[in-house]
């Protein structure tokens, strides 16, 4: 009896983890595809039906959006923005996670606290103060200010999932290439850095789409017209589009398409990745 009793409950809770599991994949996947769907067609049959499959389906509404874009410049600007940013917290996030984690005495401490401090200050709270020191620095409208910024806001969340998992690496390993004549630097990319690359991957993974989606911060930065990422390009066309429904859908296509192919190519690792990182952290 008892038996049958535990069999019942897991039975049911296999059942009310599959329908969240199903509601939860359909809350994300239906927007997307009526997204998709409606990108080609016309605004009229928008107009009548947003959930009806297009009649004539047809790519105008892509050229348009691309030519109003200027998607292959956005593009570039945010490929540039993004893998920059990305190698630039991998690597400064890592070393000051890694000698913070291997050197425990009152100056890192100070330093971690400093660090991880900047996890709980919004952007929005020093917005002015932020604005004061990019026009000081004279780094406005430039790839070296955008990159910098996110450099500073990413870092600190970087560093601490790399310090944990630094702390998983038994020291013995790092102490016999030492013995080998192994250097400071030569010891992290090598030694270290091999055995945490899922971490560094899971941190990756999450700043590309941070740094690809962020609109806030590269609207404040990046203010000439030739200098746009794809979401400053977005709400121009909305702005511009704002009864062309159409082509603002389109738009909303294109923007995901690059990270759409991204995570296809890179799922394996994006999934391992993530859950090495989610044990070693």
């Amino acid at each position: 009896m008892i038996l049958d009793n535990t069999k019942q409950k897991e039975r049911i809770f296999l059942i009310v983890r599959t329908v969240f599991v199903v509601v939860s994949v359909l809350l994300i996947l239906v927007p997307i595809f009526l997204t998709v769907m409606n990108s080609f067609k016309s605004a009229k049959e928008i107009a009548d039906s947003v959930v009806a499959f297009p009649k004539n389906p047809n790519l105008k509404n892509f050229q348009d959006a691309w030519r109003r874009l200027h998607y292959p410049v956005v593009l570039k600007n945010t490929f540039i923005v993004t893998v920059f940013s990305v190698i630039g917290c991998v690597i400064f996030a890592g070393m000051t996670g890694y000698w913070i984690a291997r050197h425990d005495n009152v100056f890192t401490r100070i330093w971690n606290v400093l660090f991880l401090s900047g996890m709980s200050v919004p952007f929005q709270c020093i917005m002015i103060t932020f604005a004061t020191m990019i026009g000081l620095f004279n780094l406005g409208n430039t790839y070296t200010g955008i990159v910098v910024s996110f450099w500073a806001f990413t870092i600190p969340m970087a560093m601490f999932l790399t310090s944990g998992a630094v702390k998983a690496v038994p020291l013995e390993i790092e102490e016999a290439a030492i013995i080998d004549g192994c250097g400071m630097l030569g010891l992290y990319w090598r030694i270290v850095f091999p055995l945490i690359k899922g971490t560094i991957f899971t941190i990756a993974s999450l700043n590309v789409l941070h740094y690809w989606n962020d609109y806030l911060m590269t609207q404040f930065i990046l203010t000439k017209k030739d200098l746009r990422t794809i979401q400053i390009a977005m709400q121009s066309l909305f702005n511009e589009a704002l009864f062309s429904w159409n082509t603002a859908v389109a738009a909303v296509t294109l923007s995901m398409l690059p990270m759409f192919l991204f995570f296809l190519i890179a799922q394996k690792q994006v999934l391992h990745g993530a859950t090495e990182g989610a044990v070693k952290g």
